[in-house]
């Protein structure tokens, strides 16, 4: 049994050492603070102008999706006009100018991730205006880790070969279960045989990395069918799978009223069913990376991992050293060295701040150097599952360490001299704190 102390020393860590308040954003552990002002934003971005020399990553939230799954946790919208999604890439150019006129132009990108929503609804057309766009302010060549999530069923030869052609190399599908009974009762389909062939045809084509996510926790699940579900995965051999629970949350996402919880799996088998999933990953040619992903041996992120050199940012894990991400688009999140910063959710509002001239910044929160630092070393314990010696004493002595020994007392993490290091018990117990399927609630210490 987790004691009291302990389920209060996983609050501190899950809020990346932010003191809670009233004033979250989707209950992320990160406290906003009303007080910061678009000339803060402004501030922060000229600022990062100074270090003109160093990579950047960007983040483009396209959030248009031909239909909505029942167990939708994105900021997604339904259009079927694409004529909208042409105003959007409309807005969003005015938002990559406005905000390059602060932070600096031609700026080379390390990573560029474009996440949704279903970035390829957007028609063949609509993604080389995009990728033109970017070239125009950014400098995105071989060295760049660009990649985008997609649903299977959208992604067609010539897609997929004007997408490698773009430069993207890293394709992520979006696939949740391949069980059809779950999917039935989320309303949606993914064929196994259109994954098959979809996988096939990206490494054909050239993409580097191929993967998938497996999401548990879903209605009409159990133990069994997830493991069917994985042993296909296996025989896809996909690079990389990420690993998140499911959450219903319907207060939030309506349309999850529609999901029956009396189908969905308990606390304990949740519990039961990753510890299946962590088995047969491991028993087969991949690695546990940090809390949430499985990924093949040879893979940069494996490597990464074993290295103690693996990062995580808005994005996701990486090799990469620098952290800084600008996030684009409604709802987007930029992560910089002083501040973080989350764009309206509403793209009617984020249209509006723009067309008058303005950032489209809904909340913020300022970041010291210390508590930077302090947030760098969290992350780095649930990618590395260890802590530095100069790391470990970023923690607040009154604080943390009180809640950091009542981890130890339960097995989740050890702690010798100044040095910590994450248990296997703790693995599985802080994964159910951060492995949300919902990128609005998962990795609270970016959100």
């Amino acid at each position: 049994m987790v004691n009291r102390d302990s389920k209060e020393a996983r609050m501190i860590i899950t809020s990346g050492g932010i003191e809670p308040s009233n004033t979250k954003v989707f209950d992320s552990g990160l406290s906003f603070d009303p007080a910061v002002s678009h000339n803060d934003y402004i501030a922060a971005l000229e600022e990062e102008k100074r270090n003109i020399d160093e990579a950047l990553s960007v983040y483009i939230h396209l959030p248009f999706c031909p239909s909505r799954c029942l167990s939708c946790d994105h900021q997604t919208t339904v259009s079927h006009d694409h004529k909208q999604i042409d105003h959007y890439l409309d807005t969003l150019e005015i938002e990559v100018q406005l905000v390059t006129d602060h932070l600096g132009r031609n700026r080379r990108l390390q990573q560029l991730h474009l996440g949704g929503g279903t970035p390829n609804y957007l028609s063949e057309l609509q993604l080389v205006r995009l990728v033109d766009i970017l070239d125009k302010y950014f400098v995105i060549d071989a060295q760049t880790e660009s990649s985008l999530e997609a649903n299977a069923h959208r992604a067609s030869v010539s897609q997929l070969s004007l997408l490698h052609g773009l430069g993207f190399r890293n394709l992520n599908l979006e696939l949740r279960d391949l069980d059809p009974t779950v999917q039935q009762a989320l309303g949606r389909h993914q064929s196994l045989p259109v994954v098959r062939d979809v996988v096939e045809t990206a490494r054909q084509i050239g993409f580097t990395t191929v993967a998938t996510d497996l999401v548990y926790g879903l209605p009409m699940q159990s133990a069994s069918s997830v493991q069917k579900t994985v042993e296909e995965l296996l025989a896809l051999e996909p690079d990389r799978v990420s690993c998140f629970t499911y959450s219903r949350r319907a207060n939030h996402f309506q349309h999850q009223r529609a999901i029956d919880s009396r189908q969905m799996p308990s606390i304990a088998d949740k519990v039961a069913i990753f510890s299946r999933i962590v088995e047969k990953f491991c028993q087969s040619d991949y690695e546990w990376i940090g809390l949430d992903c499985f990924a093949r041996s040879q893979d940069r992120i494996s490597e990464a991992h074993r290295t103690g050199a693996l990062h995580r940012n808005w994005i996701g894990y990486t090799e990469q050293t620098g952290r800084g991400v600008v996030g684009l688009g409604s709802s987007s999140m930029t992560d910089l060295s002083s501040i973080c910063v989350q764009n309206h959710a509403d793209i009617e509002q984020w249209r509006e701040s723009l067309e008058r001239g303005e950032l489209p910044m809904s909340a913020a929160a300022r970041l010291s150097p210390n508590l930077r630092a302090r947030r760098h070393a969290l992350s780095d314990l649930m990618c590395n599952l260890h802590l530095d010696d100069d790391q470990h004493t970023l923690l607040d002595p009154k604080q943390e360490y009180p809640a950091l020994q009542a981890l130890k007392e339960d097995g989740l993490v050890e702690i010798e001299g100044d040095k910590l290091t994450m248990t296997e018990a703790g693995r599985f117990t802080l994964h159910q704190a951060w492995g949300d399927s919902s990128p609005v609630y998962r990795w609270r210490s970016f959100a």
